[in-house]
């Protein structure tokens, strides 16, 4: 394994791992492994507790296991697609001891209430009636530019497409060395362009779901919360505009390679470049402002006081169905940012176009 297989897995996974384990740290305090709570119960000593076991589990068991992968891939074959291999499935275990830690945890959350202060149910709700006015995300217009970058590949491509090789490489082992070649054709040559559009209506929809996400405003203190939020969404949309353009830049200079037009060792850098600044703009993100704009403006005030909010719709506190919700997307209770109303036909749409576009991606590299 060689020294830039390491640096990338610390740059990727570590940050990720940290995430994962400061997750409930991160959420609202009105929200506690995915059960509504009031503030005062979310400081209590109890729920203090229960994170602090949740964040030493959670640490030892991703730190036992990142050490795992690190002594497999030193001992793996780098010639071959074993490596390979071992990092996907140190991504699914990853996620799987996630999903198990946050579901026993859901419950033991549950189990947990009886003991907590009875917080009274609440007597109003506030809405903000001018949020959709607000300055809460930066325009969709941004994105020609990415559309210009695309434009810009695509008659790259064109103009030099009789000096590109037969073979053209479209996969590396961990030395950079190429490991795989495909004959050469349009729709090898473009299976990028596909990404980079791909990419760019992803983040297209994900920077309009931030104006579009249903708010929620605290009844205890409904002006510092709009605050928050506007805040969260406005620093979130930045960072959707931001990382899809890097992204579009990645694809473009992996383009390049693959056509012979940019050299590999000086597409390696600006890669790595790039990668470890949108993990690292994540996290840092994640960390200021927290769910929902949470870890903005915090009181020392803790209201006794429940939201309103419809636990019921929610599976185990990370999946919500709710057919009657005419919203697509919605907070997520676990983590940062916004997830899908699997009640809502759209979602299913949505996740088909995603496997469609994989299939199609797939093909087009065999």
């Amino acid at each position: 394994m060689t020294l830039t297989l390491v640096i990338v897995m610390i740059f990727v996974f570590v940050p990720i791992i940290v995430l994962m384990v400061s997750m409930p740290y991160l959420t609202r305090e009105t929200i506690s492994f995915g059960i509504t709570v009031s503030a005062v119960q979310f400081h209590s000593e109890p729920l203090r507790q229960i994170r602090k076991s949740y964040a030493r589990i959670s640490a030892t068991l991703h730190t036992i296991l990142f050490i795992v992968c690190i002594i497999c891939l030193m001992y793996g074959d780098e010639h071959s697609k074993q490596q390979s291999w071992i990092i996907v499935t140190y991504s699914l275990a990853m996620v799987v001891i996630s999903l198990v830690l946050n579901i026993s945890y859901h419950f033991k959350m549950k189990s947990s209430l009886p003991m907590l202060a009875i917080a009274p149910e609440p007597s109003i709700i506030a809405v903000d009636t001018g949020f959709r006015k607000r300055n809460i995300g930066l325009s969709n217009n941004w994105f020609l530019i990415h559309v210009l970058i695309i434009v810009v590949s695509i008659v790259t491509v064109l103009l030099n497409y009789d000096q590109i090789p037969d073979q053209i490489p479209i996969h590396y082992n961990s030395s950079w060395n190429v490991d795989r070649y495909a004959d050469k054709s349009y729709s090898s040559v473009f299976m990028t362009t596909i990404i980079q559009v791909f990419i760019t209506l992803l983040f297209i929809f994900e920077n309009w779901s931030i104006r579009s996400v249903k708010q929620q405003v605290q009844p205890t203190d409904p002006t510092r919360s709009i605050r928050q939020d506007v805040t969260f969404r406005r620093t979130w949309s930045c960072f959707m505009i931001t990382t899809s353009f890097l992204l579009v830049i990645l694809v473009s200079v992996v383009q390049l390679n693959m056509i012979s037009l940019l050299n590999i060792d000086f597409a390696i850098p600006i890669i790595l470049i790039i990668i470890a600044f949108i993990i690292l703009y994540a996290f840092a993100l994640s960390f200021w402002a927290g769910q929902g704009g949470s870890r903005l403006e915090r009181s020392a005030f803790h209201s006794n006081v429940k939201p309103v909010h419809d636990d019921d719709k929610w599976l185990f506190g990370m999946i919500y169905f709710n057919r009657k919700d005419p919203n697509l997307l919605v907070e997520k209770r676990f983590g940062v940012g916004w997830g899908l109303n699997f009640g809502h036909p759209a979602s299913w749409l949505i996740l088909l176009g995603i496997i469609v576009v994989l299939v199609v991606v797939t093909r087009l590299r065999g």
